[in-house]
């Protein structure tokens, strides 16, 4: 699941005022005015043997990891143009230029004879736009034409369709190359009233396009060393114009960022060392315990949300799928905000690695990230807190939820599904503070700093019974689906290919799941009172918090 964390940053509302409706007009028709121009350089992409100029006001992100599965190569956006709706309201609108790249696909029978033909076949567009976009009809483009660009035949496809978010009216305006080994497509989207000059635009754009010399890409076959991870994920950034990979002094993590701010990402770095300094301190992990944390930190937070297609609001994320912690620099709201977000997310990115992809209770996993989000660092020292950045702000929140009485009983809130730990209030934040809390207690007391009135010497062992009970589970549920696929291929007299051999909660059983976290729950909180414990954790957040 996608892990993200929201700050109560102000978000962006549709603006009902004429005044600011006639202002965001003119600067939009200022903007368009300007958007018909080429970039002076050319985005060139050594790894893949093009190039192409992109509209000046085109800013360029990297490609998510899951969209570069899906063949995405390169993805930019222009300024927001005001909108007019249907329904009479306004919008933002971005345009945009996707770069897909869809590969030969060998046919398996073929490939395996060696006395036949080896044919090929790529990803077929249309199925890929069909998908993405509404209303989309990949069998009837409105226009459908061949041009010679060069020493090359572009296709040149152009569709009707909506937005998937804001469900307004837009063109699709595709450009395909087909290369030896590979189909470029050049994806570029415009609102419908805008389309006029901006599809001259575009063609003035896709008419850029040529083959360059490739430049082989860092070998990611073997990847054991921190040098040979570095090299690859350097070459990985620098594809994209402003982005770099730079190395840490304990090699446990590698940060990919487009901050020029040299100053500021030494800060991150020092503090992200100094964060995991503190999870290994708390859940040590074993000697062998090698893996390296990739951190993106986004020069802006245009940047980091054109990148995640995030919304205001979203202050980081760290996504299991792809591994990566994802950040922005928060100068124009408060750097605090980024710090705090950064040792929260980088938690769990920790345990996913060191306990190997299990998934823990809502109330231990955001619960930890706040208590180690709320941490002071001073030079190299490191202090535990209740303070948060504003918007953050978990003590203020669970003071009035116990003075209300809005706050969930311990025993429900323990056991809510992610679902209902997210939704369970009053406040969107009610869910981070009541586990924030918890934890606190539970780690304060174990550290020996709560009174003997309100602690218990067995709550001591409720975070790592718990963490024990919970990773013995996943544990022997991987090497179950193991052992079932490994009986599947011995029954088919074959091997097992790396593909079937990674493991991961996602092949697990949403029913597996949930015995796993009830034996946990009974193996931690079933040995204590947990009546008697609400009663002192009540009085723990209002006497001593």
């Amino acid at each position: 699941m996608l892990r993200k964390y929201r700050a109560l940053t102000p978000g962006r509302r549709l603006l009902a005022s004429r005044f600011v409706s006639l202002l965001l007009a003119l600067v939009a028709l200022a903007a368009g005015a300007d958007a018909q121009k080429l970039a002076r350089k050319y985005f060139e992409d050594e790894r893949n043997g093009f190039r192409v100029k992109p509209l000046s006001e085109f800013t360029i992100v990297p490609p998510r990891p899951e969209e570069e599965v899906r063949g995405m190569i390169a993805k930019m956006s222009g300024k927001e143009l005001y909108i007019l709706t249907e329904q009479g309201y306004g919008v933002n609108y971005t345009p945009g230029l996707d770069i897909l790249r869809f590969e030969d696909k060998l046919n398996k029978k073929e490939d395996e004879d060696e006395n036949r033909s080896r044919s090929t076949k790529r990803k077929d567009l249309g199925e890929y736009l069909d998908k993405l976009y509404k209303g989309l009809k990949p069998d009837k483009p409105v226009l459908d034409e061949q041009k010679k660009i060069k020493k090359l035949m572009a296709r040149h496809l152009r569709f009707e369709a909506r937005t998937p978010s804001l469900n307004i009216k837009q063109f699709v305006d595709v450009w395909t190359f087909e290369l030896r080994d590979a189909d470029i497509h050049l994806v570029y989207t415009i609102h419908e009233d805008k389309a006029k000059k901006y599809l001259k635009a575009f063609e003035k754009s896709a008419k850029t396009f040529s083959e360059i010399e490739r430049k082989e890409r860092a070998p990611s076959d073997d990847l054991s060393s921190y040098a040979a991870k570095l090299a690859y994920h350097q070459e990985d950034a620098e594809r994209i114009p402003g982005w770099r990979a730079l190395p840490v002094k304990s090699e446990k993590y590698i940060i990919k960022t487009s901050s020029d701010n040299r100053k500021f990402i030494n800060e991150v770095i020092s503090r992200l060392e100094a964060s995991r300094k503190l999870y290994e301190k708390d859940f040590p992990p074993p000697p062998t315990f090698d893996y390296v944390s990739i951190v993106r930190v986004c020069g802006s937070e245009e940047e980091f949300h054109e990148y995640g297609n995030t919304s205001p609001g979203v202050a980081g994320w760290f996504n299991p799928g792809s591994t990566e912690l994802v950040l922005f620099d928060a100068v124009n709201i408060n750097r605090n905000m980024t710090y705090a977000v950064m040792s929260h997310e980088a938690f769990h990115q920790y345990c996913h690695f060191l306990f190997e992809q299990s998934e823990a209770h809502r109330w231990f996993d955001e619960g930890h990230g706040d208590y180690y989000g709320a941490v002071e660092f001073r030079g190299k020292k490191a202090k535990v807190t209740t303070k948060m950045p504003a918007g953050l702000d978990r003590l203020s929140v669970i003071k009035e939820m116990v003075r209300s009485q809005t706050y969930i009983p311990i025993e429900e809130h323990i056991n809510y599904s992610h679902g209902e730990w997210q939704n369970q209030g009053p406040s969107r934040v009610s869910g981070y503070a009541q586990s924030w809390s918890i934890i606190y207690m539970l780690r304060q007391g174990t550290l020996g700093n709560l009174n003997k009135k309100i602690w218990k010497k067995e709550y001591g062992r409720i975070i790592p019974a718990y963490v024990e009970t919970l990773y013995k589970g996943f544990a022997d549920a991987y090497a179950e689906v193991l052992g079932e696929r490994e009986k599947q291929a011995e029954e088919e007299e074959r091997e097992l290919t790396e593909e079937e051999k990674k493991h991961g909660r996602q092949f697990l059983d949403p029913d597996k799941k949930r015995e796993i976290w009830k034996k946990a729950i009974e193996a931690s909180w079933g040995r204590v009172d947990v009546g008697e414990f609400e009663e002192n954790w009540v009085t723990f957040v209002n006497d001593f918090l």
